[in-house]
């Protein structure tokens, strides 16, 4: 009897022991998806021209650490070649994404670049762009108005999920580094599969006023989500004059 006694002790500790590394497991979880940006151009068929890969993982105590990678498929005419690796971590508070540090190595145009931002409480208080670039030529934008914004990083973990956004109603402030603008929704449209979220992007600063990419500058935005109990992202979409992009989730 005591051996039996024993041996069901040793069973129960061995199940709350696996039962504790379950809990304290579950408490990190990171979840891994990949993107496809397509370019529809004049005349050029709708082509894959950027690949996104994300590593999100969800920590204790409301914190979240996001890596992504950009790598180029395809060059074409009007969109530039991008080459990168990036991260950013923060609070999740009020139901949403709020970045503390952000960090983004890339490659543009053979030109080795860096980002580098750090918040406090949504102010920020140190920035680093190298190389630096010269102000002068574009447009201004206020230290204030640098404050209370997002990353696009962050910006993109919103627009996966709708309820991020406030079902698709709130004015979201994007600094990248250099440019300022905001993404404000204006209209919603909702059917039986879908839920199609238009916005416009407003440029505050740090644009040049004779340049135009449509990477980061648009003229229309839309966000479509599955009309479902999970709201699922769809695409993203923009245009600038007759280009056309879309971003859609790739599924191995």
């Amino acid at each position: 009897m005591k051996y039996f006694h024993y041996v069901k002790k040793s069973i129960i500790t061995i199940l709350c022991f696996f039962v504790f590394i379950h809990y304290s497991l579950s408490d990190t979880i990171t979840e891994k998806r990949k993107f496809v940006l397509y370019a529809d151009l004049p005349i050029v068929p709708k082509i894959p021209i950027i690949e996104i890969i994300t590593n999100l993982t969800h920590e204790i105590e409301n914190k979240f650490s996001l890596t992504f990678t950009v790598k180029t498929l395809n060059v074409v005419s009007y969109i530039s070649d991008i080459n990168g690796k990036g991260s950013v971590s923060g609070q999740k508070s009020q139901n949403n994404y709020f970045p503390e540090i952000y960090k983004y190595d890339y490659t543009r145009k053979n030109k080795d670049k860096s980002v580098y931002l750090k918040y406090l409480d949504g102010k920020l208080i140190e920035e680093k762009f190298t190389p630096s670039f010269d102000k002068n030529k574009l447009i201004p934008i206020k230290e204030e108005q640098k404050n209370n914004t997002i990353d696009p990083a962050t910006l993109f973990l919103r627009l996966l999920d709708i309820n991020k956004s406030n079902l698709c109603s709130e004015k979201i402030k994007v600094y990248d580094g250099k440019r300022r603008y905001d993404i404000i929704f204006e209209d919603k449209k909702i059917n039986d599969k879908t839920i199609e979220c238009s916005a416009t992007q407003v440029r505050i600063g740090g644009y040049k006023k004779d340049k135009v990419d449509p990477l980061t500058n648009t003229d229309l935005i839309k966000i479509r989500y599955k009309n479902m109990p999970k709201s699922e992202f769809i695409e993203f979409y923009a245009k600038k004059g007759l280009i056309e992009i879309s971003i859609q989730e790739k599924f191995n």
